[in-house]
């Protein structure tokens, strides 16, 4: 096996055959289209590195509102203290912990790569994360000391698999991880000791899983945002009563949507009269669309993939369906949904500030600025990219904290003890350390081709009373 050092990532390939491609994230919960909804306003966003560029570069501040970039030297990164530094720290260094040398840290990255049959969502976390690690590479490491990389594809099925590969590499942490099927290798990963930081949680198991920690707490078990909910509600009274939900039939996917549909109808007043799981695979939608046009649904939303959804509003514009509400979830924040046609008018749900708000925003600048730096493609700057990002500075203003008492138990007290998180300004605020469920949101609005900011006219909506705590578990 090939394995090579510093930033240079090597990739474990199992050749598992794919099973799954459900992106179920925490803030999936509600997003939507209606044609006869105003537009937000909120400029253009293409999701690409030339929209996103940033401004002049930075000087050393970087946390102005403007859209100073900021650089390996500065000070800050937005609203954060830049974490990495070649200032070394004082103290002895302790032995025997893992992955960490007087000159090096050594860190893995898990995710589903690109592969050729079915496109992922979770493309670009690994670039991300190798964009990140350039960055503070570039400012002299965390305490001096070099991050070195090695980089592992779950390939959708072989999550438990790499996991034990990366038990068995000498790892100090994981950074920025992201996988479809992510319930598999918490046992494996706990059982060696070895901390996450990870982009997101796909499901609940992972995300109350101990040594887990991510930039926006989401999908558990019993808490639920209902924000999106109560908002669409408000726009759509009528449509929401008419509601549609369809969802594969793989268990990860009708947990989340049983917790969609129970949690919009008891407290934002949704009725769901189609309910309707497709097998997983399924290319013949045409049995759905004639239960929806039966039960007379104008709202629509969907626990799948992009090509799925996508499939699903083809087969209905076929037979003539018109949803005057469109539900989509952050996965959808992508850029083949955006050119659809069939998707024009569509509200999308995003954790992580606008791409098209790059200018003003100096860490989403310093993101799009480094992912270029390491040539990653356009497509590969994605909003679960930004999560994964934010989760190295996470991991890094957590390590740096702990000077030259390196140690897995320092780096998780290190973390619980962060309450306030925003990556800098690259997403919503949030509790990390106390994985308190994110209580906000925002939509996009697709028009014409492009993602434009819909509601709030900026930042995003929060509030405490969006997250409700349910009796029932939907534990996945």
């Amino acid at each position: 096996m090939n394995r090579s050092r510093g930033t240079t990532i090597s990739t474990h390939r199992l050749g598992a055959a794919l099973v799954a491609l459900l992106l179920l994230l925490g803030a999936s919960a509600c997003g939507s289209r209606a044609d006869d909804a105003d537009d937000g306003g909120g400029g253009d966003d293409g999701l690409s590195a030339e929209d996103g560029g940033g401004g002049d570069e930075g000087g050393e501040d970087g946390s102005g509102d403007g859209g100073e970039v900021p650089t390996p030297e500065s000070d800050t990164i937005g609203t954060i203290d830049n974490p990495c530094s070649a200032e070394a720290a004082e103290g002895e260094l302790p032995a025997d912990t893992p992955g960490v040398t007087e000159d090096t840290i050594r860190i893995g990255v898990i995710s589903d790569k690109e592969n050729p049959s079915v496109p992922l969502p979770t493309v670009g976390i690994e670039e991300s994360v190798k964009a990140f690690v350039e960055f503070c590479n570039a400012a002299g490491g965390i305490n001096g000391r070099t991050l070195e990389l090695e980089t592992y594809d779950s390939m959708i099925t072989a999550t438990d698999d790499v996991t034990k590969q990366a038990c068995a590499d000498d790892l100090f942490a994981l950074v920025g991880t992201g996988s479809v099927q992510d319930q598999l290798g918490i046992e494996s990963r706990i059982g060696c000791g070895l901390p996450e930081v990870g982009a997101y949680s796909a499901t609940s198991n992972r995300s109350e899983s101990e040594l887990f920690f991510q930039p926006i707490p989401a999908t558990q078990s019993q808490h639920f945002n209902v924000g999106p909910c109560l908002w669409m509600a408000e726009q759509f009274p009528d449509d929401v009563t008419k509601a549609a939900i369809v969802y594969t039939d793989l268990p990860t996917a009708s947990v989340r949507a049983q917790q969609i549909k129970d949690n919009c109808t008891a407290e934002a007043g949704f009725e769901f009269v189609a309910d309707v799981p497709v097998p997983f695979g399924e290319t013949n939608f045409g049995p759905a669309i004639e239960e929806m046009q039966s039960a007379g649904v104008t709202y629509f939303t969907m626990v799948s993939a992009s090509s799925e959804m996508l499939a699903v509003l083809r087969e209905a514009n076929t037979q003539g369906l018109e949803f005057n509400v469109i539900d989509l979830g952050q996965q959808y924040y992508d850029r083949a949904v955006a050119a659809e046609a069939l998707t024009n008018g569509a509200y999308v749900l995003t954790n992580t500030t606008p791409f098209s708000e790059t200018d003003q925003t100096p860490a989403l600048g310093l993101y799009t600025e480094w992912m270029g730096e390491t040539g990653a493609d356009e497509d590969k700057i994605t909003s679960l990219g930004v999560q994964a990002f934010s989760a190295g500075l996470l991991f890094a203003t957590a390590v740096d904290s702990l000077g030259n008492d390196i140690t897995r138990d320092g780096l998780v007290t290190a973390l619980e003890g962060i309450t306030e998180w925003d990556g800098g300004g690259l997403h919503m605020p949030t509790n990390p350390g106390e994985a308190l469920h994110n209580d906000c949101f925002l939509y996009l609005r697709i028009t014409d081709g492009e993602f434009t900011r819909e509601h709030p006219d900026e930042g995003f909506e929060c509030d405490p009373a969006f997250v409700i705590e349910s009796d029932e578990s939907y534990a996945g």
